[in-house]
């Protein structure tokens, strides 16, 4: 299962974002799928807070239930081979591309395979990494690096290429980062690193439980770009995810290119059931708010400021 169905992030997020609430995990139906969540109190179950990609249900679709449930906004709906897959899905359903380590007989026909994809060329990452060690220093790859100034960066980095995108920047908001720390105390984030020398170039906060490995939030210095820090870094992590023996490298919902590059299947995630009235009444004002932001830029401009520092749960 993913990260975002175990107890140790389901615990995480709900002391941070439901703070004096009751809280426990539940293993919930719905439409044949074993899923564990968060419930708060009595009943209510959380479908959606910060950086919560999608729950996967359980392997075993016929265990022991807590309650059964009739809607979430995002879980598996299926899953493809990357040949097989739909690349324009309909409105509303997302592919989270991953590695099936096991589909393959060893790293060398892995990286046979996305090369003779053709999206990079062979040889262009041995080349950026000898430039690399000639103008700034020798290459140092570190997959889990414990250094708070590592962890920093990529928090101040990400922050900033959310600004520039014109995304709402989520680190503004403090509690976000204290659940990356709170998961990297609880051996559940893996912060990699790629050095020149001295200098820091990108750094890579990975989920990590049950012999997987998620790409979660990937930052570089955007300072020494040219160089393709963010695909090296990568491309290292993808060499240890193997070497330990990881059943999967996720890269969770995105329909990036760079992704599909290297994945081997995909998820599609979608909703799952009939939403209750109130979610769909919320949807239609959510609609028309959005549609409201995007004819008025300063309006949308204020509203992100508020919304980053807002405390409590928002989806990704």
């Amino acid at each position: 299962m993913n990260i975002f169905t175990t107890p140790v992030f389901l615990e995480t997020a709900g002391e941070l974002y439901f703070p004096g609430r009751r809280k426990r995990i539940e293993v919930c139906r719905l439409e044949g799928r074993r899923l564990p969540m968060l419930v708060l109190d009595d009943d209510e179950v959380v479908g959606a807070m910060n950086f919560y990609d999608f729950p996967q249900p359980l392997d075993d679709a016929k265990g022991a239930i807590d309650r059964e449930i009739l809607w979430l906004p995002r879980t598996v709906i299926e899953t493809t081979t990357v040949a097989e897959r739909t690349v324009e899905l309909p409105r509303g359903k997302q592919h989270a591309p991953y590695i099936a380590w096991t589909a393959l007989p060893s790293f060398a026909a892995f990286e046979a395979d996305w090369k003779a994809r053709g999206a990079v060329k062979p040889n262009d990452s041995a080349r950026q990494r000898r430039r690399i060690e000639k103008e700034i220093g020798p290459l140092k790859f570190e997959f889990d690096d414990q250094r708070s100034e590592v962890f920093d960066a990529c928090v101040t980095w990400k922050s900033a290429q959310y600004r520039a995108s014109g995304y709402v920047d989520m680190f503004a908001n403090p509690v976000n980062v204290q659940l990356f720390k709170k998961l990297q105390e609880r051996g559940a984030l893996l912060v990699s690193s790629l050095f020149a020398g001295d200098t820091l170039m990108a750094v890579h906060f990975g989920a990590t439980n049950d012999r997987r490995l998620g790409s979660w939030i990937p930052a570089y210095d955007v300072a020494f770009q040219k160089y393709s820090p963010g695909r090296l870094l990568l491309e290292d992590m993808l060499k240890a995810s193997h070497a330990r023996g990881d059943l999967e490298f996720d890269f969770l919902i995105g329909n990036e290119a760079y992704k599909f590059q290297f994945a081997t299947h995909s998820r599609v995630i979608g909703e799952v059931g009939s939403p209750p009235v109130a979610h769909l009444i919320k949807t239609k004002a959510r609609l028309r708010a959005k549609a409201f932001l995007e004819d008025n830029p300063k309006a949308r401009e204020w509203f992100q400021k508020i919304r980053a520092l807002a405390p409590g749960p928002k989806p990704k």
